[in-house]
């Protein structure tokens, strides 16, 4: 291929990859596929096209290539496997080509992940703003600056008594002269309606032909600095107008009378003060919990992840172990028959002695005797230490758990601690102090969590270097796992507000405020409560109570933790 060839593929921004279809090896790959799935060029054209494409489809489809079925392939979605072990989503074409007679596979694909990121960001903004425009007290129309109905909520169909048949047509002229039917001032509403350019506000008053009187508030839509729409809001007020003209027709009458108006009134007012403040707090309360629903989820993922993770690394740690097991056995006899000949030595010729003799030490024999057998037993123990950790991750994620079971909270915490050690190590001493605890029955996985999020807040902490100790133990009614660092301390300002959600002491950034909430809810779900102490700059204490019968589940916790 030319120079010009090979910078023109280069600087493609589309993935680019030739295969050859009986073999399935990749020829040649652009550089764009370097940089997108890590791997040197080199890499690539040792690699065949099944060592990247992983779906179930790409298999078959590239099976088919290799029996000599070649099919174009337009806009396929799929993953590849990246040199860092991720997964990258492409959409990806095939074409069959041919080059000196022979047929050849272009691939060409993209990345569409940050598509994806934008699809869902948009469609997440269009669902809130569509909940928000239908949860509004307001009956909302929306005209665009060429005087088209952009949008309309249902309350506002409802209020104007739109019919169906009319919606369904989708004639804004005819909706907007309906509208206009329906007024007692019919010139000054179909004016309002179409100042769509005005950059005022508007307030104004209609009052409809069934008696009913509307408010209507509009304001200009902007895009930029350029008006491209206006948003009419419709509230309707009859009740209120009524019983204005009643004030106002009352306004004679006697003072008792109007006292007692006038306290009807302001209770009225504060009722609707009251209902006011309690759906704000039932907004805070739905805003708090669908966060804690985020956490969680996302605690679910890094669980099913090391799960994945921890079933993958046990197949090759299997058969390497078993491997190695099976070659110090064969080492040790080969070491034995070695010292078999070596018992030989002396029966035989001066010159073929001299020989093995002089071999022995140039091969340094002796040494080899003694460091294979060190070699294969340390190798055996690393080994050993890996199956251990992929269990530890087994043992943390549990992400198949769906009813309580019966869990020793000792071995949880130590299962933890192997899963965040490589953070903890560089900056903690763990002192354990363990009282052996009997088991309980609870749900294993989420006191995980619990204990996850206080070592990771203790190890934080910690500035520089200092100590966390793990202390466990029981009575008759409890049985209790501690965590107690070295590190700055809590404030006693912010002691009463750590298990808030949203609060957090830590830099903008460091933290969402959310693993002390949802731990919280946990330790609650399970009919246990926290005990917390600390001093400034002397350190925390964290200990969690948790009852040895099991407490019966309080199902809006477990909804909102589980």
């Amino acid at each position: 291929m030319s120079s010009y060839a090979q910078l023109m593929l280069d600087h493609s921004p589309y993935m680019m990859m030739l295969v050859e279809p009986t073999q399935l090896r990749i020829v040649m790959a652009n550089r764009s596929v370097e940089q997108a799935l890590g791997y040197t060029g080199a890499e690539l054209l040792a690699m065949t096209v099944t060592d990247i494409e992983s779906s179930l489809q790409d298999v078959f489809y590239w099976e088919d290539v290799r029996a000599g079925q070649y099919l174009d392939i337009e806009g396929q979605e799929g993953l590849y496997h990246c040199a860092d072990t991720s997964m990258l989503a492409v959409a990806k074409s095939i074409r069959v080509v041919h080059h000196e007679g022979l047929p050849f596979l272009l691939v060409q694909a993209r990345d569409v992940q940050k598509e994806r990121k934008i699809e869902d960001a948009l469609e997440q903004t269009l669902s809130q703003l569509r909940a928000t425009l239908e949860s509004t007290g307001n009956g909302i129309l929306v005209i665009d600056w060429q005087g088209r109905i952009a949008s309309m909520n249902r309350l506002f169909s409802k209020m104007w008594g739109i019919g169906d048949a009319l919606l369904l047509e989708h004639n804004d002229a005819a909706i907007i002269e309906f509208m206009v039917g329906r007024v007692n001032e019919p010139d000054a509403c179909r004016a309002r309606l179409r100042a769509i350019v005005d950059s005022d506000e508007s307030e104004e008053l209609f009052w409809l032909r069934d008696g009913r009187v509307f408010e209507c508030k509009s304001r200009p839509q902007y895009l930029g600095e350029r008006i491209v729409g206006r948003v009419f809001g419709y509230n309707d007020i009859t009740e209120r107008t009524r019983a204005e003209q009643a004030l106002r027709e009352s306004r004679d009458k006697l003072e008792e009378r109007v006292l007692e108006r006038t306290a009807d009134l302001e209770t009225a007012n504060a009722t609707l003060l009251a209902e006011k403040l309690r759906q704000q707090e039932l907004i805070r309360k739905l805003e708090e919990t669908k966060s804690q629903l985020l956490q969680s989820e996302k605690m679910a993922s890094i669980g099913q992840l090391a799960a994945g993770v921890a079933h993958e690394i046990n197949n090759p740690v299997g058969f390497v172990n078993s491997n190695l097991g099976t070659l110090q056995r064969y080492a040790t006899d080969m070491l034995t028959l070695l010292a078999a000949y070596e018992r030989l030595e002396g029966t035989l010729a001066g010159e073929a002695r001299q020989d093995i003799l002089r071999l022995k030490t140039e091969i340094d024999v002796d040494f080899l005797r003694e460091d294979v057998g060190s070699l294969l037993t340390e190798s055996l123990s690393g080994l050993q230490r890996v199956k251990r950790i992929v269990q530890d991750l087994k043992d943390f994620s549990h992400v198949d758990e769906s009813e309580r079971q019966w869990a020793n909270l000792e071995t949880g915490l130590e299962s933890t601690l192997n899963v965040v050690w490589n953070e903890i190590k560089y900056k903690a001493t763990v002192v354990k102090e363990y009282g052996a605890i009997p088991q309980i029955e609870c749900f294993p996985s989420q006191l995980n969590q619990v204990f996850m999020n206080l070592l990771i807040n203790a190890v934080h902490a910690i500035e520089e270097q200092g100590r966390i100790t793990l202390r466990t133990g029981h009575d008759e009614q409890y049985v209790w796992v501690e965590v107690a660092d070295t590190g700055k301390g809590i404030k006693p300002e912010h002691l009463g507000r750590i298990f808030e959600p949203f609060f957090t002491t830590k830099p903008v950034g460091k933290g969402t405020g959310l693993g002390l909430s949802l731990s919280y809810g946990i330790v609650q779900k399970h009919g246990g409560h926290f005990e917390v102490s600390s001093e400034p700059g002397e350190g925390t204490v964290f200990k969690v109570l948790l009852p040895r019968v099991g407490a019966p589940v309080n199902k809006q916790l477990e909804q909102k933790t589980s």
